[in-house]
């Protein structure tokens, strides 16, 4: 040791020790003293991220006030002259993305991961039940994750996490949702276009007397049997029939059909939700002697890959999730431009698929 050194200056740890010695305290500081800036802030964590990393919609009296916090509280993040994580939070429903609609999600997921990607994000995704969806949870999330913002994929907002995106919580963006008081940006589906154009195809078949059948009741279900009801309305002496199957769906399918083949119905041609909730149709159907089409017209919505294995394959209306994918980068990116920019609401089109489950009337009654 050197003469007058301090005591230990002869002692080294090693290296690779004291690296992760470091990044072990980077991570722990990080969060506890964001949590504890954001509490002497009177603000959320969300606020204290967007701030640390020149995130847009926090004003500079704000601003200072927190890196003054900050400072002082020996923060271990990102300082105000080094380059901001760019990273989405999305949050994804399970109950669908891992169910009957798997393929739909799962495309829409890698639409808005390569959008993400090319515009030099990355996707921190989050599979959760929408019930355990509350702002403790997305609080732990931005802690950890620090997002530019967050995208609820399949997932209406939350009251809570609502009101604490309009507080200054982060920008919110809606995949495949809606905001029907137009606080936020969302891309989805024209649902009720899709009901309509669904039920014409019925129509134009000859088709009077309609079912329609859905399995889940959200806002973009609600828009497609207000497009259903709308076909109805405007064609002469059609009538239609909602038939919901969310409890004890088959129960309810058995007995709809049971009507129908004891004359106490009389619909012909039924248009689904979704192509999980036609598929259930045609098998309970065809479990009661009735063939698709020969008895009964069915069409469906979504054209997943599973609607190409029916025999015959189900005629279903396709997403574009491609379009969806880019056209929610592009909002996301308008918002961080300008954090005050008017909400908009994008809505895609779409198109008829491939498939042979719909007959004409005169057919169908041949057949009967």
């Amino acid at each position: 040791m050197r003469a007058g050194a301090p005591p230990g200056a002869g002692l080294r740890r090693p290296k690779g020790r004291a690296r992760e010695d470091s990044q072990l305290r980077s991570r722990a500081g990080r969060k506890a003293n964001q949590i504890a800036i954001a509490r002497a802030a009177g603000v959320s964590v969300s606020t204290v991220s967007r701030a640390l990393s020149n995130a847009p919609g926090i004003s500079d009296e704000r601003r200072t006030q927190i890196r003054r916090l900050a400072s002082e509280a020996g923060y271990l993040g990102r300082g105000p002259g080094r380059a901001a994580t760019r990273t989405l939070l999305a949050y994804v429903t399970v109950s669908m993305a891992t169910g009957g609609l798997q393929p739909f999600y799962d495309a829409i997921v890698k639409a808005v991961g390569a959008g993400a990607a090319e515009a030099g994000f990355a996707l921190a995704v989050r599979l959760i039940d929408e019930a355990t969806l509350d702002l403790e949870r997305l609080e732990r999330d931005v802690v950890a994750v620090e997002p530019a913002a967050t995208l609820l994929i399949g997932i209406d907002p939350p009251e809570a996490i609502a009101s604490h995106a309009l507080a200054g919580g982060g920008p919110l963006l809606l995949v495949n949702g809606y905001d029907p008081q137009m606080r936020f940006d969302g891309v989805a589906p024209n649902n009720f276009y899709g009901g309509m154009l669904a039920t014409r195809q019925l129509l134009q078949a000859g088709h009077r007397h309609l079912l329609y059948v859905e399995d889940h009741i959200r806002w973009t279900t609600v828009q497609r049997r207000r497009g259903f009801l709308a076909a109805i309305e405007e064609t002469p002496g059609a009538a239609g029939t909602v038939l919901g199957i969310r409890d004890d769906g088959d129960g309810r399918l058995r007995a709809a059909i049971g009507r129908r083949q004891r004359g106490e119905a009389q619909w012909t041609a039924a248009f689904c939700v979704n192509d999980n909730s036609a598929i259930r149709l045609i098998g309970a159907l065809e479990a009661a002697g009735l063939s698709v089409p020969g008895d009964i017209s069915v069409i469906g919505f979504d054209d997943l890959p599973y609607a190409a294995m029916m025999n015959p394959p189900l005629t279903s209306l396709a997403v574009d999730t491609a379009a969806i994918g880019a056209q929610a980068i592009a909002l996301l990116l308008r918002r961080l431009a300008g954090v005050d920019a008017t909400p908009l609401q994008v809505e895609c089109g779409l198109r008829l698929g491939a498939g042979r489950t719909i007959a004409p009337l005169a057919q169908t009654h041949a057949n009967s």
